[in-house]
């Protein structure tokens, strides 16, 4: 028994080329960031970025940078500082912290350092637990409150 012969019914299919995958987001990002940093006076991102590594793990607990103003020369570093303890500790350390972002940004680069406080903001601040305690005290005493 032979098989019968198979024969092309239709003609190739013909289909576009592959598209080249999307640029990748983090390439305009870091942009459209740095350009938005530098346009509001924000510091460098990259000086955000390297904040613990430039100051030393211990200042880089107490503050991270803020804005950079003024011109060519003398420029002030704002740093903000999450506590009253850490912003006295900060002031006292102003000049060490001057030094530190000077060797990083270039000689002169910062005239003055700037100490404001803050609250501390970020993943490991305990806002939320705060409120939630505080919720829970306040429905208590409510709940005792004699009515009359």
């Amino acid at each position: 028994m032979m098989r019968p012969r198979l024969r092309d019914v239709a003609a190739p299919v013909v289909t576009r080329a592959a598209r080249p995958s999307a640029p990748g987001v983090g390439r305009y990002s870091a942009q459209v960031l740095a350009e938005l940093a530098r346009q509001t006076r924000f510091v460098d991102p990259n000086l955000a970025a390297d904040w613990s590594r430039i100051v030393g793990a211990d200042f880089a607990a107490l503050c991270r940078p803020g804005r950079l103003s003024g011109g060519r020369s003398g420029r002030t570093l704002e740093i903000v500082a999450t506590s009253g303890a850490a912003a006295s500790r900060l002031h006292f350390e102003a000049e060490a912290i001057r030094r530190k972002v000077n060797e990083y940004l270039g000689p002169g680069a910062v005239a003055r350092i700037a100490v404001r406080q803050a609250g501390a903001k970020g993943p490991d601040s305990d806002d939320g637990k705060l409120d939630a305690a505080l919720g829970r005290f306040r429905a208590a005493v409510t709940a005792k409150k004699p009515t009359g």
